[in-house]
């Protein structure tokens, strides 16, 4: 069983991966978040300094894309400490961004019916581009 825990935790974790390589942001919150989801968000790209809790998929969606505007093409370099169960995903990687350079991210999904409820996303800035 936890085999199929990870096997569909990752899968999930490659479809957002996949929706934010295309700037899919609508779609993606849509079918991956729930209604009222909530993202405790420590990135510096906010006009509000971090930490920022964002709530619900209005928020989420024009979160996202200045988060993505603030980056342009984010390039995984690697990911570790992947953990799946049956309500919670986390993981942690290194990016590289054109824009903004090499970080450290860390994110945990808390899970409700295969749904985004509760997004920890972290980051740490290694260096400049």
């Amino acid at each position: 069983m936890a085999t199929t825990q990870i096997t569909s935790g990752r899968q999930f974790l490659e479809e957002h991966l996949r929706y934010l390589e295309t700037r899919q942001v609508e779609e993606m919150i849509n079918k991956t978040y729930k209604e009222d989801a909530i993202l405790y968000n420590a990135f510096p790209c906010l006009d509000t300094p971090p930490p920022n809790v964002v709530q619900g998929r209005e928020e989420l969606i024009r979160v996202f894309n200045i988060y993505l505007d603030y980056q342009g093409e984010i390039k995984v370099d690697s990911m570790y400490n992947f953990l799946a169960t049956n309500d919670v995903i986390s993981f942690q990687a290194t990016i590289t961004s054109p824009k903004t350079g090499k970080w450290v991210v860390a994110d945990t999904w808390m899970m409700e019916s295969g749904k985004i409820a509760r997004h920890f996303g972290v980051a740490h800035k290694l260096e400049d581009s």
